[in-house]
């Protein structure tokens, strides 16, 4: 074990709780999770898709959203495809192309774009919210 090693591990002498381990992954119906077939053999570098998203695990999962299940188009695939797309996602700067990340406002979704208007409905109470990141937080926490 080096010394870097040895000295991280006594930064803290707090354990996770329990119940942070146990939290479920949300259904594709609740993340607004939909494969988009048309783009199937298009270039995932660019675009909203689940594979340029920071919660996406390569080949075909996600970190909080489940595999199982149907979609809001009523599919079920058995996993989290890279076409697919999602009201959850963030951009993971590591998998987007350089020439869309300036074509997409550095890499800022739509609505934080000037002069753009885009508002988000939450599927399940209809709440609206005037961010991707305000719906998601909204879903962890009233809709686990």
């Amino acid at each position: 074990m080096s010394n870097r090693t040895k000295d991280m591990s006594k930064d803290s002498t707090q354990n996770i709780p329990q119940e942070a381990t146990k939290l479920k992954k949300l259904a594709k119906v609740t993340a607004r999770y939909m494969e988009m077939e048309q783009f199937k053999h298009s270039d995932h570098h660019t675009g909203y898709f689940c594979y340029n998203c920071i919660y996406f695990m390569k080949p075909n999962h996600c970190a909080i959203v489940t595999d199982e299940g149907p979609d809001v188009y009523d599919k079920t695939s058995g996993e989290i495809a890279s076409h697919g797309i999602c009201a959850l996602w963030e951009p993971n700067e590591n998998e987007i192309h350089a020439s869309s990340i300036k074509s997409s406002s550095q890499g800022k979704s739509d609505e934080s774009t000037t002069n753009v208007s885009a508002s988000f409905s939450c599927e399940m109470c209809n709440q609206k919210f005037n961010s991707r990141e305000e719906l998601k937080q909204h879903v962890i926490q009233k809709h686990k």
